[in-house]
């Protein structure tokens, strides 16, 4: 009798054990492998993303997150819109222009809200003028839409043909223009400027918002099939994504810190000053309610920038560009909203 019940609990262990490892197997499979592609190789912007993934917000979430810089000579909206991959953060401009090309993305929460781009020059050159412009090189992306520094050039005169616009490939431009080799360069005024600023290299910066650019920055976007399809994937990506910024606003050092376990070549004090001032922006009036939530007026004269210089297939409606549904059902959007607009500056 005792071997029996010696054998009876030897076997109801086995079995235990067996469910276990059979949770253990449904757990795994419930994970979601998710990938995103991002707007640029890896630097403080996408700290909160590093940062988030390292403190296992997107694996609380049933995620199993992969982050990749942009395909070289692809545009990135066509892995999402294709379905080949989930989710993409890219900036407006290129976003919009894929749209109107008849690729299926949606955005679901904005990044950045307004468009942080900049002409930027040497303050040794002089150039501090868009009139100044005249005959000037300037280095540009391949994947940038000419059409978004349009209102800029035409403040002083200009039209796009009295700029020679000299392409780079990512990384060069402050090379270049440290060089020389071109006599502005077309980037972030938190991101080129003050790398080149905390160099040695100081520059007069052009910010388009500052020329009546109203455009959106950057936007974290998806499929129209994925989030029919798979609405509760694209919640629980945002919330991630939304408590990752939530614990970067508090611990931005240490979420850099990731950024340059992947980016060795990045230097951690600019890349956090960089994160500082990207989190200043998050304190928009745009975000007051809602961090993320988006607007058809602003979505309309992004559009218009770009259709009016031609660079647009159609012309898609802005309401077909975005909603609003995923960020302002979150609350941790809302909670956000609240923590960024307490902050001090």
């Amino acid at each position: 009798m005792a071997l029996l019940k010696t054998l009876s609990r030897a076997a109801t262990a086995g079995a235990l054990s067996a469910l276990v490892s059979l949770g253990a197997i449904d757990a795994a499979a419930a994970m979601d492998d998710v990938t995103l592609r991002i707007n640029f190789t890896p630097w403080g912007m996408h700290a909160p993303l590093y940062g988030g993934l390292k403190q296992g917000f997107f694996e609380d979430e049933g995620i199993n997150l992969t982050i990749r810089p942009p395909s070289a000579g692809q545009q990135n909206e066509v892995f999402i819109g294709t379905g080949r991959e989930e989710f993409g953060l890219a900036n407006a401009d290129s976003f919009i222009k894929a749209r109107a090309s008849g690729l299926p993305v949606i955005a679901f929460m904005a990044d950045e809200p307004d468009t942080p781009f900049s002409v930027i020059t040497l303050k040794e050159s002089g150039i501090d003028t868009p009139e100044e412009m005249k005959g000037k090189k300037l280095s540009w992306f391949q994947t940038n839409v000419k059409g978004l520094v349009e209102p800029l050039f035409k403040a002083g005169g200009l039209t796009l043909d009295d700029v020679e616009f000299v392409v780079v490939s990512r990384g060069a431009e402050q090379q270049m223009l440290a060089a020389g080799q071109v006599d502005a360069l077309f980037g972030y005024s938190f991101g080129q400027a003050l790398t080149m600023e905390m160099r040695g290299y100081p520059t007069n910066v052009m910010a388009l918002s500052d020329y009546g650019v109203k455009f959106y920055g950057t936007v974290f976007y998806t499929s129209e099939s994925l989030l029919a399809d798979d609405p509760d994937l694209v919640e629980r990506f945002a919330r991630a994504v939304l408590k990752s910024y939530m614990w970067a606003d508090e611990n931005n050092r240490a979420a850099v810190e990731e950024i340059i376990k992947v980016s060795p070549d990045r230097d951690l004090d600019l890349e956090t000053k960089k994160s500082e001032i990207i989190f200043d922006l998050y304190k928009s009036p745009d975000y007051k309610d809602n961090f993320g939530k988006m607007y058809a007026d602003k979505w309309a004269s992004s559009i218009d920038i770009l259709d009016g210089a031609g660079f647009l297939d159609t012309k898609p409606a802005p309401e077909d560009l975005f909603t609003n549904a995923i960020v302002e059902k979150l609350p941790e959007s809302a909670a956000l909203a609240k923590q960024l607009q307490g902050s001090g500056s």
